[in-house]
């Protein structure tokens, strides 16, 4: 039982390190409708909604430390909206939305507008940036990401595989 759990966390420990090199290293070069995707959003979505809050909550803190490396920001914005975002998509596939794609797809692209969002803040609020340029790259970014949900969503769920079949057995 106990070893269901240890290859569920370290399958998803691989899949944030490797979302965090994909977006450190591959799209921080290549650029997608002009943008840089951001993927480790997407993972701790995927972990909170498929697998439970407080894990979500664990891969949102991790996936938010590497995003906040992976961006070059000295702050811990990210750290502290994906542990929020992890932890309140578990909370949702919990009691609120079916464990699925279509669920994935909403809190998804929510989490990406979002971090669009959180992105813009200092430009818009304290270096008084014109707004409709930020919401056109936030836009952009968003849909660039989008490019990666489905991908993200069978990585995230195949990490969680062995996580997922002690569950439906103690289940039934």
């Amino acid at each position: 039982m106990k070893t269901d759990t240890l290859k569920s966390a370290l399958g998803l420990l691989l899949t944030l390190l490797l979302c965090y090199f994909l977006q450190r290293g591959v799209f921080s070069r290549v650029l997608i409708f002009g943008v840089s995707p951001l993927l480790l959003p997407l993972a701790a979505v995927g972990a909170g909604l498929l697998w439970s809050p407080g894990w979500g909550g664990a891969a949102g803190l991790l996936g938010g430390l590497l995003c906040d490396a992976a961006l070059g920001g000295g702050g811990v914005l990210f750290t502290a909206a994906l542990t929020a975002m992890g932890f309140f998509s578990g909370f949702l596939g919990e009691f609120v939305l079916q464990r699925g794609f279509p669920s994935f797809v909403l809190l998804g692209t929510a989490s990406l507008l979002l971090s669009a969002l959180l992105q813009m803040f200092r430009l818009l609020f304290y270096d008084r940036a014109a707004p409709w340029p930020l919401i056109q790259v936030g836009l952009w970014q968003t849909l660039a990401s989008m490019l990666f949900l489905l991908p993200m969503y069978f990585c995230v769920r195949r990490a969680l595989r062995a996580w997922r079949r002690r569950r439906e057995r103690t289940v039934r």
